[in-house]
């Protein structure tokens, strides 16, 4: 998501101020955005309001929340008794301004992601850990509520440290990739009896193999166990331009390995969320809804000629 802010080149310092919103003024967007050009102009909805305006003995600055219609940014106005923005500061996102609901609530879901985010990381010593809700809500505040709870979820598998979230009535369970996790130290049988030299090869990832035909293929996730679902045909046609980028993160992904295992011809990989793997791998079994299928993925009568076809 792409936002606006104010940046100083070399600043010294940032002076931050406290500050209470009295009035919120919402304008037509054309006059917010010639306010956001001239701020040094006068502009007679700031003289109407100077007694909104005012520093008070504690240091707060009591500011005009100005704001255009259709806008989700503002303007924090303090005119010191004049007719102009004498002091204003740009806020990107005004809506926890706005909603003070919204701002606890962003903050409820925000303490509750960084407990479970490092109380997981921190004490794991396999990846895997499991947060109750009730020692959620003890140590956060946080309430289970289905109707929250999604947007939980969301924020957590947008963390970088998280590899897969799985949510039951009672708990969560999670999986952290092993590089967040300090206290893991590997499996005996998994180390190796003598430093190997880094390999040279150059990575391949999925996009890099579809000039090759695939048929019944499982994508499996190196660290993290996933359910495949079987892909019938895979190859460089297989996706339409609108799915090539809507599964960038999935083509990008680095291969492992790929061998005949449990589920037959497999492909194993890595540098991806399993969750993403686990959802690409259904959307081209056809677990998706009509319309995304038709808009990612090539229809027969458009493919050309296959090519050469890979099976192990």
């Amino acid at each position: 998501m792409t936002m606006k802010a104010i940046f100083e080149r070399k600043p010294s310092d940032f002076n931050l101020r406290s500050f209470k919103v009295s009035k919120t003024i919402r304008l037509p967007i054309e006059i917010f955005e010639n306010v956001l050009q001239n701020p040094l102009r006068d502009y007679a909805f700031i003289q109407e309001n100077i007694e909104q305006m005012h520093c008070d003995s504690s240091g707060v600055y009591h500011c005009l929340l100005l704001t255009g219609e259709g806008r989700n940014d503002g303007l924090l106005v303090e005119s010191e008794g004049y007719g102009y923005c004498r002091y204003a500061s740009y806020v990107p996102n005004i809506s926890a301004l706005t909603f003070p609901a919204l701002q606890q609530f962003n903050q409820k879901l925000t303490k509750a992601v960084d407990y479970i985010v490092s109380t997981g990381t921190q004490n794991t010593t396999e990846g895997n850990w499991i947060i109750g809700f009730d020692e959620l809500a003890q140590q956060t505040g946080f309430e289970h509520d289905f109707n929250i709870t999604d947007t939980l979820l969301d924020m957590l598998h947008e963390r970088e440290e998280v590899a897969n979230v799985e949510l039951d009535d009672s708990s969560i369970d999670m999986c952290y990739y092993l590089n967040f996790c300090p206290q893991y130290g590997g499996h005996p049988e998994e180390s190796e009896p003598e430093q190997l030299p880094e390999s040279t090869m150059p990575v391949s990832r999925l996009k890099d193999l579809l000039h090759l035909h695939w048929e019944d293929i499982h994508l499996l996730h190196k660290d993290v166990e996933v359910q495949p679902a079987t892909i019938v045909e895979l190859d460089e046609r297989t996706l339409t331009d609108a799915g090539k980028e809507a599964w960038t993160d999935v083509l990008d992904a680095e291969v492992v390995k790929i061998y005949n295992g449990y589920y037959g011809l497999q492909m194993e990989l890595d540098k991806v969320k399993p969750s993403r793997l686990e959802e690409f791998s259904s959307m081209l079994a056809g677990y998706c809804p009509v319309s995304d299928y038709e808009k990612w993925v090539t229809q027969e009568e458009s493919i050309p000629s296959q090519s050469p076809q890979m099976k192990l």
